[in-house]
C-alpha cells in the first residue's frame, strides 16, 4: 500500500510539473527582451514615448526602455539620484530651465554634435542653442521649445471695455487686471495670475542680466506681486473655468486650454508683453550619458530617427511645442495647424528674434530662490 501511494504521489507530482510547463510561453517577454538591441530613455514627454513605439515598430530588433515621469523638474531630480548611484540612462529629455550645468560639469553627458544630422545644427533657433550650449559646446540635442504668453478671457476684457490691442506691456496688463478686477462679476476671482512656471517668467521680466541673487529674488517677487499668488497650482483650473482674467502660462499649454475651456466663453492668446528680442525660451532636449567611447549603430539610428522633418513636427503639433527648426517653423503646413489662432502664429515666427540666454551654473539656484521668495511672502 505504501509503495503505490509513493508511486501515485510522485505520478502526481510529474504531472503538476508538466502542466505548469506546458502553460509557459515559448518566447516570454523576458526572452523577447533580452534577444533584442536595448537602449532606455528616461523622458517627460508623453508624446516622444510615442515616437519611441513608432521607432520599435520600424525597427523590430530594438527594444527601447522608456521611463516616463511627468514633471520635467521631478525628473531632473530622479536623473540626478541615478547618476549619483551610477545607474543613469543611455538618454534622458531634460527642461533648459535648470539642471543640465551639473551634468557637463560632472562629465555625466557627452557633447551632441557628433550625433546630429547634417544641418541640423544650422536649422536651430539661436535662442534655443544657447538654453544647452556652454563653452561653445551643445551639451543637448533640441527638438522644440515653448516661449511665455497671455491667455485672455475676453468676455472679462469687453465688460471692463478693455481692447486686446492695448495689453502690449507688462504695466498695461497690470492695469487692465486692475480695471477687471473692478467689476461686478461674481464669478471672477483674480484679474491676473501666473501657474507654476512663474520662476521663468520672472527671469523673462529681470531687466538685470545678472546672476538672481537671494535678495534680488526678494525685489523682484515683491515688483510683480499682482501675478504671484500662493495657489499658482490653480490658476490654469480657475482660468478655464472663466475665474481668472488674465493667465500668464506657457504656449506649451495651448492645446490643454483649448481643450479643457471648450465652447464655455471666449478667449485669446497673445504675445507675453515684453519685446520678441529679450524672450529666454524653454527647449526641450536630449542628453546623452557618459556610458562608453561611443553609442551603439542602433543608438545613433533613434538619434537620427528623432531629427527627422516628420518626428520633429509630429512631436511639436501633439506637443503643442514649437519645432527646433528654423525651416518649419516658417512652413506653411504648419503655419496652417494654428490658423484660428493668429496672434499665436506671429509670437510662433516672432520667437526666432529672442535672443536667449547660455547655460549657466546659477541657473538652478536662481530658479529655486525664486521659488523661495514667492513662499516667504506675506
Amino acid at each position: 500500500m505504501k509503495k503505490w501511494f509513493v508511486v501515485i504521489s510522485a505520478l502526481i507530482i510529474f504531472l503538476c510539473v508538466f502542466f505548469l510547463y506546458s502553460l509557459k510561453p515559448e518566447n516570454t517577454i523576458d526572452q523577447q527582451i533580452i534577444n533584442k538591441e536595448q537602449f532606455t530613455f528616461w523622458l517627460y514627454s508623453s508624446e516622444l514615448v510615442e515616437l519611441a513605439k513608432q521607432f520599435e515598430k520600424d525597427n523590430p530588433t530594438i527594444k527601447v526602455i522608456t521611463k516616463f515621469v511627468k514633471n520635467p523638474l521631478t525628473l531632473v531630480d530622479e536623473l540626478y539620484a541615478a547618476q549619483s548611484a551610477g545607474t543613469p540612462p543611455d538618454f534622458a529629455e531634460i527642461p533648459s530651465w535648470y539642471g543640465i550645468h551639473s551634468f557637463i560639469e560632472s562629465g555625466a553627458i557627452i557633447p551632441v554634435s557628433t550625433y546630429l544630422s547634417t544641418g541640423y545644427e544650422e536649422e536651430l533657433p539661436d535662442a534655443i542653442r544657447k538654453r544647452f550650449q556652454y563653452e561653445d559646446t551643445l551639451w543637448a540635442m533640441p527638438i522644440s521649445y515653448e516661449v511665455p504668453l497671455l491667455f485672455v478671457n475676453e468676455a472679462h476684457l469687453s465688460q471692463s471695455q478693455i481692447e486686446l490691442s492695448t495689453l502690449d506691456s507688462l504695466q498695461s496688463v497690470i492695469a487692465a487686471s486692475n480695471e477687471i478686477s473692478k467689476g461686478k462679476n461674481a464669478k471672477l476671482k483674480w484679474g491676473l495670475n501666473a501657474d507654476n512656471l512663474y520662476p521663468w517668467y520672472l527671469m523673462n521680466i529681470n531687466a538685470n542680466p545678472s546672476a538672481i541673487n537671494e535678495h534680488h529674488a526678494s525685489i523682484l517677487v515683491a515688483e510683480n506681486k499682482e501675478f504671484l499668488f500662493h495657489q499658482n497650482h490653480l490658476a490654469l483650473t480657475e482660468f478655464v473655468n472663466g475665474e481668472g482674467g488674465i493667465l500668464i502660462s506657457s504656449s506649451n499649454k495651448l492645446q490643454l486650454i483649448e481643450k479643457l475651456i471648450g465652447s464655455k466663453f471666449k478667449w485669446q492668446v497673445i504675445p507675453f508683453p515684453l519685446e520678441s528680442e529679450k524672450l529666454i525660451p524653454n527647449g526641450n532636449g536630449l542628453i546623452i550619458f557618459n556610458k562608453s567611447e561611443r553609442l551603439a549603430d542602433y543608438m545613433e539610428n533613434f538619434l537620427q530617427y528623432i531629427q527627422k522633418e516628420e518626428q520633429l513636427k509630429t512631436f511639436a503639433l501633439s506637443n503643442s511645442t514649437i519645432p527646433a527648426s528654423k525651416t518649419l517653423i516658417q512652413n506653411e503646413s504648419y503655419q496652417k495647424y494654428y490658423r484660428h489662432f493668429p496672434y499665436y502664429r506671429n509670437i510662433v515666427i516672432d520667437s526666432l528674434k529672442a535672443e536667449g540666454r547660455v547655460v549657466r551654473l546659477e541657473d538652478e539656484t536662481e530658479w529655486k530662490q525664486l521659488i523661495r521668495a514667492n513662499e516667504n511672502r506675506e
